[in-house]
């Protein structure tokens, strides 16, 4: 039986959406009328079951269902259904039907219906959510979908300026609180070692946690934000953009009471502290007062209600400071009666404006007589505003009165407040519905059916204030933590005396009201103005940041040098101030250290002062091989082979890349380089001396830091060979201790050769050329650089004329210095024998230095060889064998194939495996040869298409 309630109320929060969705469907085939009762009747059933439960709550407290969706994540699909998610829930629905009944005579176009009916519907979903949720992170979800919806909800009509303004000023606010929320949450769930709220619930001891400060404040940041308190309560009057119906749902019953509910909810164990009690009651007297008096001061009837909303949020909050609970019970009856009478004006207030086609109280006046129906709405919900008896908003006001007779500074403020709120009551009677029309014009006629939702919502204020003891009294019971009292007419007390004072002062306000308006008002940076200045800000760096990605390099390596310079450096200096420097001469070794570390130096400085671009990347490969050689005397033959390959095949493709860049475009680049002003050479000394230092500390403060050898290092050695059958350690951490980094890697480099071959290689366009033009052309260039020919003349290659204008001579231009008998015989040689090689690192590499990434580097040196010598044409013939982005993919798929096959074996993702098999010449079968074999052939296409896009010839591409 409670399972199956539990499942009636996760269907209650998801219908809605259902419905929205079949809304969004059916709204142009089906009749608008017809459509909106159908609608009514589904939201009107699932009122009726949800008050159901009222009998199960009252007799066990609350009813729960947990699903376990993502338990790593602490989410659950959980319901937590007790009286204070009743309330909410109720009021939820039954407002919302009252809004769908009132939007379906509101709206005359059927699509504008539907579109609206859409989005009510989930955000009715999106709130039933946030109070039936049962863990925080549910809860959560709900939270930030409400944010979304309201987007759309306020943005409705999207050629309207200000609502697409509106619209996105709410969204960021009530967005970024969301933000706030999130990490609140999670630091409470966190620290009540649940995220279950019925468990967080059930801890009492979360005020004496050390986090409780942190996640309480960042949890009020996100409730203010979303009731908008001061001082981010400037987004709720930016939505009243939204349609009427949508005003009146969002400041009535949903989107502004989230927060408040939240704060009832966490109420139990957040609560009776100074933080909270201080935080809430001073936000939310300045919140009250400040509304009521901002609300005074419009003349735009749905912005006067929108910042009295923001003030009747403000009493609320300060309600529930309260210690002990005192003011929970004034709080619900505020809440019951806030959403009666709000909705109803609202809704009033787009009758108005639909029939007289303005909201402005200049022009408007004496309508009582032609709209009878909507005075009678606007004076119950007036009244109940005005906390004028018998409406429940009498109530409310008297229960507020009572919970704050002990703070003398409380009770002025609310005295003040009520003041305002009152003679703002009276302003909405009289000066719409009463009195002269000061400007008469043709009222546009407003369906009947219109008035059916503010009439009820109004009814209920008057039925709640007299039925006080069967209808609401119940239903505050089940959310209060202790006995209600609720009377509409408790006898002449204080509270009552206040009242009295209240009601004196607020028609005191009404009758000057046409003196106060002209006195001039002390204007400060408003909410709203603060807010466009912080957005204006942040486009303005949004701007710099733009530009700065603009496609200069200039710019991308200033962002990258200055972040080294200053990472490296301070993490450094962190790590050597204090350090004493102690040199040590270790004999032989350590001179040819030093010899090597300056031949590195030398050569980098050559790299930088040479101005022939074959010289200067000749050097910088030599500057390479020194480091190479200073691995290997560490000795780390593993690292200096890879060193030692990867600068080979560096500086050949350097090299390459030269000869395929035009002279003059060499010679240019290097006189700019060179004529640069004195600025700006010393601008490039300061940078380089900067990240010299700065990678020197960190290289010190790394030396320092490191830990002990027998720490990680001796683990590793005694355990590479026991665990994965290798003798080198270096092998079995790039194969198994850190595989994932290697399945990375290899990605990246696979992604990087084919993003060269995208941007360099146009394949199509070659096949127009035959071969033997290119090889003749080869040849012809060669005996054009070395006789010197003009090369503004044209000359006959075989049956094809040639144009010898120099800006399109690079074909193959590096083959004419390397192509010659000698060489394509020794590249002939080397191709299968650096196959050879590599074979023996892929097969031997876990007893010895190499591995599958040297086996890959040193077959794409062969290859790199014959494209060299052969030029593209004929190489790309001769190796017509070798599919270099089919390698690719083969390797990439080996790799992964060979990381999750021990899954289906039960294992972990990228288990090592051996194979008890006896192979010839001493070979190791094992899950890491698979997984060599597969980086040896990512490596190789890589390699073999990057060397074939940057040898492609340009003379051939498709102009």
């Amino acid at each position: 039986m409670l399972e199956s309630s539990s499942l009636g109320i996760a269907a209650i929060s998801i219908i809605p959406a259902f419905l929205a969705v079949l809304t969004s469907l059916v709204h142009k085939t089906m009749p608008k009328i017809p459509q909106a009762w159908i609608i009514v009747a589904f939201i009107g059933g699932l009122f009726i079951w949800l008050l159901t439960f009222m009998p199960a709550i009252t007799q066990m407290g609350v009813i729960t269902l947990a699903i376990p969706w993502v338990p790593e994540l602490g989410l659950t699909l959980s319901l937590y259904l007790d009286g204070l998610s009743l309330l909410f829930g109720l009021m939820i629905l039954g407002i919302g039907a009252m809004i769908v009944i009132y939007a379906n005579y509101y709206f005359e176009d059927a699509d504008d219906l539907g579109r609206f009916y859409g989005r009510l519907l989930a955000f009715m979903s999106a709130m039933l959510i946030v109070v039936l949720a049962g863990n925080v992170l549910t809860l959560f979800i709900g939270w930030e979908l409400t944010s979304v919806i309201s987007f759309l909800l306020i943005s409705f009509n999207r050629e309207s300026e200000d609502a697409r303004k509106g619209a996105l000023q709410a969204l960021i606010v009530t967005g970024g609180g969301g933000l706030a929320l999130m990490v609140g949450l999670v630091l409470l769930g966190t620290a009540a070692g649940s995220m279950e709220i019925s468990q967080i619930l059930a801890n009492p001891s979360l005020h004496e946690h050390p986090w409780y400060a942190a996640f309480t404040i960042l949890i009020l940041i996100g409730c203010f934000t979303k009731s908008a308190q001061w001082p981010f309560y400037f987004w709720l009057p930016g939505a009243m953009s939204a349609p009427s119906p949508a005003s009146a749902y969002l400041h009535s019953a949903t989107m502004v009471k989230a927060g408040i509910y939240l704060l009832l909810r966490l109420y139990p164990v957040l609560g009776d502290t100074p933080l909270w009690h201080n935080a809430l009651l001073s936000i939310g007297l300045v919140t009250m007062l400040l509304g009521a008096f901002l609300a005074l001061r419009q003349r735009d009837l749905k912005a006067a209600l929108a910042y009295s909303t923001i003030s009747q949020l403000g009493i609320l909050v300060a309600l529930i400071s309260l210690p002990d609970g005192e003011g929970i019970t004034a709080a619900l009856v505020g809440i019951l009666a806030h959403g009666l009478y709000k909705a109803a004006l609202f809704l009033t207030v787009g009758a108005v404006d639909h029939a007289a086609g303005t909201r402005d109280l200049s022009g408007l006046g004496g309508l009582a007589r032609k709209m009878p129906g909507w005075a009678v709405v606007a004076v119950l919900a007036g009244l109940s505003m005005a906390g004028l008896p018998p409406l429940l908003g009498f109530v409310a006001k008297e229960s507020l009165l009572d919970a704050m007779l002990e703070s003398p500074l409380a009770i002025i403020v609310i005295l003040i407040t009520a003041a305002l709120t009152i003679a703002l009551a009276l302003i909405v009677m009289w000066d719409v519905f009463g009195g002269q029309n000061l400007k008469p014009h043709h009222l546009h006629e407003s369906p009947r059916g219109l008035l059916i939702g503010p009439a009820a919502l109004a009814g209920g204020s008057l039925l709640g204030g007299l039925g006080l003891q069967a209808l609401i009294v119940p239903l505050v019971r089940l959310g209060a933590p202790g006995e209600v009292h609720l009377s509409l007419f408790s006898g002449v007390n204080t509270p009552f005396l206040l009242s009295l004072v209240a009601i004196g002062g607020g028609v005191g306000v009404f009758v000057t009201r046409q003196t106060w308006r002209l006195w001039p008002v002390f204007t400060i940076p408003s909410g709203s103005e603060i807010y466009q200045r912080i957005v204006g800000l942040f486009e303005r760096v949004g701007d710099l940041v733009l530009r700065t990605q603009g496609g200069k390099l200039r710019y991308y390596l200033i962002a990258i040098l200055c972040s080294v310079i200053l990472l490296q450096a301070t993490a450094g200096l962190g790590h050597v101030i204090g350090l004493p420097l102690v040199w040590e001469f270790g004999g032989t070794i350590d001179l040819l250290r030093v010899l090597l570390l300056a031949l590195a130096l030398v050569m980098m400085l050559a790299s930088i002062v040479f101005r022939s671009h074959l010289l200067a990347a000749l050097c910088l490969g030599m500057a390479g091989y020194s480091v190479g050689g200073i691995f290997l005397i560490e000795p780390a033959p593993d690292v200096a082979l890879v060193q030692f390959m990867v600068e080979t095949l560096g500086t050949v493709l350097l090299i390459v890349m030269l000869a395929r860049i035009n002279a003059d475009q060499r010679k240019q680049a290097m006189e700019s380089l060179w004529k640069q002003s004195r600025f700006g050479l010393i601008r490039d000394v300061v940078i380089s001396i900067l990240i010299g230092v700065g990678v020197t500390l960190f290289a010190l403060a790394a030396l320092n830091s490191r830990p002990k050898p027998e720490s990680i290092a001796t683990w590793h050695l005694e355990n590479a060979e026991r665990l994965m059958g290798f003798t080198d350690v270096v092998g079995a951490i790039v194969t198994d201790f850190r595989g994932m980094d290697t399945i990375i890697e290899i990605t990246v480099f696979s992604i990087s050769a084919l993003g060269v071959l995208t941007l360099l290689a146009k394949p199509a366009a070659a096949a127009r050329w035959p071969r033997r033009v290119s090889t003749a052309f080869t040849g012809l260039r060669w005996n054009i650089l070395q006789r010197g020919i003009e090369p503004d003349k044209t000359v006959a290659v075989g049956h094809v004329d040639i144009n010898l204008d120099d800006h399109h001579l690079t074909d193959d231009l590096f083959v004419a210095n390397f192509s010659t008998p000698l060489t394509r015989v020794i590249a002939r040689i080397l191709l299968p024998f650096a196959f050879l090689i590599a074979l023996s690192q892929l097969l031997y590499g876990g007893d010895g230095p190499g591995d599958g990434f040297t086996a890959g580097v040193i077959s794409g040196l062969g290859v790199a060889l014959w494209f060299i010598v052969f030029g593209y044409h004929e190489a790309r013939e001769m190796l017509g064998w070798l599919r270099a982005r089919w390698l690719i993919g083969l390797g990439v798929g080996l790799v992964i194939a060979n990381a999750a096959f021990p899954m289906l074996l039960g294992q972990p993702f990228l288990a090592h495996l051996n194979v008890d098999i006896t192979l010839p010449a001493n070979l190791h079968l094992s899950s890491t040869l698979v997984y060599e074999t597969g980086i040896f052939l990512t490596v190789l296409g890589s390699v073999a298409t990057v060397m074939e896009a940057i040898a492609y010839p340009k003379e051939v591409e498709l102009l």
